[in-house]
């Protein structure tokens, strides 16, 4: 096989990826429906492939001599010190197989397609195009069945291809009140679809404002559009984190962009666009969408479990258990992996994603993700005169702030999306300051 070939199969697989796992959800719903005896193999087409790009990218890099450089940057070593650390636990601390195993998956996915697309920019910086073009189309798919759902699809059209209670629900409401159904476009979730909404909206809003002065009308309204359809659909998801998500990071794309240029006029428009939003709060206090939605207290709801004690139940068991097992559970022993196990009494819910990562890998494991994400936010920040740099690091802070009330990163599609994308943008980075 020619080198040109293998580089080929490389890139195609790994935007493959980008653009798959938008409909990973409804595609693995519909086949696992259809073909129920391998529907979990089904689920795991992305991590298989990410196993064939690794043994493509152990060659490629040999291959080009990038060795000393791939292993100079303190990213791709902290993350490889995060995988290194799961594969040892996996050992020391066996549990039921099935449940290690998506516990593997759960855990690593993320790191390994940052590393994955970390390696295609370093060999060719110029993929990153393709990257950006490929996510785009993701978000049309996402934004555009979503705006679907809003307006003309009925509540459970997904369940014509085997949503139901097993799969995942074609729509959740907040408490049981039908006034207020959650969509999920082709996620997994209404908190999923708000937090790629998140994400969505920034790359969005960061291109818009960075390159405005280089745009034609077209493509300003273009940009703008996917901006704002992001917003409807952020509203629509009533995901209170994700709400709190995008106000931050909308807040710091605005501080990161405009800084050098900002003047009273911009400085006044934007205190007058906080009164604004604070003074419609205030008037929607006493509104029926506020207590449901902001404060989830519906006083006709007869159901017993509310979503808020849930939060708060489940922040306090994940303190007490990584207050107990400073070496963590083992991996697979949290979340939907440890639904595997066969002992009801390890199947364990732990909402935090810091606490989610101490419950599995420990304290140590905790450390080596927060200094990963860590490099990474410092990376960005350092080329925050690319609007791309913008919109990943405002909306990983904002994603990091909803990983306080929800496993973000356990989320296949927003995980693989952001993660993906800081490794394109990390190793390109690399190539361009070490070949000049």
């Amino acid at each position: 096989m020619t080198r040109p070939t293998l580089t080929s199969i490389y890139s195609y697989g790994i935007l493959a990826i980008f653009i798959g796992i938008v409909l990973h959800a409804p595609l693995t719903v519909a086949f696992g429906s259809l073909l129920p005896e391998i529907a979990e193999p089904i689920k795991g087409w992305k991590e298989m492939l990410m196993v064939m790009l690794a043994a493509i990218a152990i060659i490629l890099v040999t291959r080009h001599k990038l060795w000393p450089n791939l292993l100079a940057d303190k990213a791709i070593w902290a993350a490889l010190a995060y995988v290194d650390l799961h594969l040892l636990l996996a050992l020391l601390m066996p549990g039921d197989l099935p449940a290690v195993v998506a516990g593997l998956m759960i855990d690593l996915r993320f790191i390994a397609f940052f590393v994955l697309a970390y390696i295609l920019t370093l060999l060719h910086p110029e993929a990153r195009g393709a990257i950006v073009r490929s996510v785009a189309v993701g978000a049309a798919v996402v934004l555009g069945f979503g705006m679907l759902q809003i307006t003309v699809l009925p509540d459970d059209i997904l369940r014509g291809i085997g949503y139901s209670g097993e799969t995942i629900r074609p729509f959740t409401t907040i408490d049981q009140n039908t006034d207020y159904v959650r969509i999920n476009s082709t996620l997994r979730g209404p908190n999923p679809l708000g937090a790629v909404c998140v994400l969505y909206g920034a790359l969005a809003l960061a291109y818009l404002v960075r390159r405005w002065h280089n745009l034609g009308t077209k493509r300003r309204w273009l940009v703008g559009a996917s901006f704002a359809t992001s917003v409807a659909i952020l509203f629509a998801s009533y995901s209170r984190s994700a709400y709190v998500a995008f106000t931050v990071m909308t807040a710091l794309v605005a501080a990161m962009t405009l800084r050098k240029t900002l003047s009273i006029r911009v400085v006044a428009a934007g205190l007058a666009a906080v009164l604004v939003g604070v003074a419609g709060l205030a008037a929607l206090q006493s509104s029926d969408w506020y207590s449901n939605v902001i404060l989830h207290e519906n006083p006709d709801s007869t159901i017993t479990s509310k979503s808020n004690q849930e939060h708060t139940d489940s922040l306090i068991d994940g303190l007490k258990r990584a207050e107990r097992q400073p070496f963590g559970a083992g991996v697979g022993s949290t979340g939907s992996a440890s639904m595997y196990d066969r002992d009801p009494t390890n199947n364990v819910i732990i909402e935090n994603w810091y606490l989610f990562v101490a419950h599995e890998s420990g304290w140590i494991g905790l450390a080596l993700f927060l200094a990963l994400i860590s490099i990474i936010f410092v990376r960005l920040w350092q080329r925050r005169t690319d609007w791309l740099a913008v919109g990943l690091l405002a909306s990983g802070i904002g994603l990091a702030l909803i990983g306080l009330l929800l496993p973000v990163w356990a989320d296949d599609t927003v995980a693989l999306v952001w993660w993906g994308l800081a490794g394109a943008i990390l190793g390109g980075d690399y190539a361009e300051r070490t070949r000049q």
